[in-house]
């Protein structure tokens, strides 16, 4: 009942956002200028509606498994299939240099293995919506890489919209739940928050490589995609035996459906849809459009896992909104700039 519900909530808002995405795109031929922004958006919004929903689905899934196994047996489930698609149904070259194997390295580890390892730990602990909500801290160090590996500029503005969305986030991160009480806190910080931090630092460095990939090097997002899931996959089941036992999974039926159903949503459309995304925007402003995430992922957590929303998550909302608006004014001046050759 619970997979049919969230199932049903997930297809009825792809349908929507992509409806209005298609009607946007045949009435842009006669209003080009007006229609294309909120084209665009309806993308943005649909990526993150649908990647919010992996933190519920993620929570439901350790349930059975443990969190290295979980990353290791999803990603090496989805970067198989990425893999297959892109031989048999290829949107461009099936290729890999040998002199690039460093980026792909850094995105295994740091992107893949690392990352999802930490990430599912800490939401074993912490609520769906706060989880998601300290992906929000990503903008900050996307800056910092793309400043230090591009060269990009952030105008005062921008420096102005981060900072009241960054504002935003303390009446949530206020909030204490009861798993991370077992671990206590260092400075108002429980050892998830600190294991999710990390694994935000390594997700906003692996996103900067892809671009990198992606861009400069004129690799398919899916090839990029695929490589690494399927080796920091299989790194992640070297690491889990020795770590977690043989195949720690207590419902293998009910493990594998919700599995399929996170690979679909979260390792194959959103990762690749990111992946297109980079190509008009930069990583610094998708990264700051992820505030979206854990308002959706909220959503879903009060409707899915009974999840209370507080006044923190309204206040915090509405303030990291402000700051995504002022962000996206001169982002969307930069535009042209930043399409890939």
């Amino acid at each position: 009942m619970l997979m049919k519900k969230v199932t049903l909530t997930l297809f009825y808002i792809t349908f929507f956002c992509y409806g209005y995405y298609q009607l946007c795109l045949h009435l842009s031929y006669r209003f080009p200028f007006k229609i294309d922004n909120w084209k665009n958006m309806t993308l943005i919004i649909l990526l993150y509606a649908l990647f919010a929903s992996s933190f519920p689905i993620g929570k439901i899934l350790l349930r059975y498994t443990k969190p290295i196994f979980l990353t290791g047996s999803r990603m090496l489930i989805a970067g198989l299939i990425l893999l297959a698609y892109q031989y048999f149904w290829p949107t461009a070259a099936f290729r890999f240099k040998k002199k690039h194997w460093k980026l792909y390295a850094q995105i295994t580890l740091f992107g893949v293995c690392f990352n999802y390892i930490l990430r599912f730990w800490a939401l074993d602990y912490l609520p769906a919506s706060k989880t998601s909500f300290f992906y929000n801290f990503s903008p900050l160090m996307s800056s910092l890489y793309s400043y230090i590996i591009f060269g990009e500029k952030i105008t005062r503005r921008q420096w102005v919209g981060l900072s009241i969305g960054f504002i935003g986030m303390i009446p949530l991160l206020m909030s204490t739940s009861p798993g991370e009480q077992k671990f206590g806190e260092l400075f108002f910080i429980s050892l998830p928050e600190i294991a999710v931090l990390c694994s935000v630092a390594l997700h906003s460095y692996s996103w900067i490589i892809v671009r990198k990939l992606v861009r400069e090097k004129s690799y398919s997002p899916m090839m990029v995609n695929g490589l690494c899931m399927t080796f920091g996959g299989l790194l992640a089941l070297v690491i889990s035996p020795f770590v977690e036992g043989i195949a720690p999974v207590t419902n293998v039926s009910s493990f594998f459906g919700w599995l399929i159903l996170i690979i679909l949503i979260s390792n194959i459309i959103c990762h690749n849809l990111y992946g297109h995304l980079l190509k008009q925007y930069t990583a610094t402003f998708l990264s700051f459009a992820g505030f979206l995430s854990p308002i959706f992922a909220s959503l879903y957590g009060w409707a899915f896992l009974r999840e209370t929303i507080t006044w923190h998550l309204y206040l915090s909302g509405v303030v990291v909104l402000a700051g995504l608006y002022l962000f996206y004014q001169d982002e969307h001046e930069e535009i042209p700039d930043q399409v890939a050759p």
